[in-house]
């Protein structure tokens, strides 16, 4: 018996996706604080949220 221990199409796009905005958060949150700027800093909360709901769902 062997495992297919390939991931689908959708896996990986649900990954990377969760991936892009994980990644898309570094920079906002920095800018966000270092120019002392809320609604920056909630962008950045706003995009982690569905990035770990992603991560979380869909995890294969």
């Amino acid at each position: 018996m062997s495992r297919n221990t390939e991931r689908s199409r959708a896996d990986t796009r649900m990954r990377r996706t969760s991936l892009s905005l994980a990644v898309a958060v570094v920079p906002v949150v920095a800018l966000g604080a270092a120019y002392d700027s809320m609604w920056l800093l909630g962008i950045g909360a706003w995009l982690l949220i569905p990035a770990v709901l992603i991560e979380l769902v869909y995890r294969p």
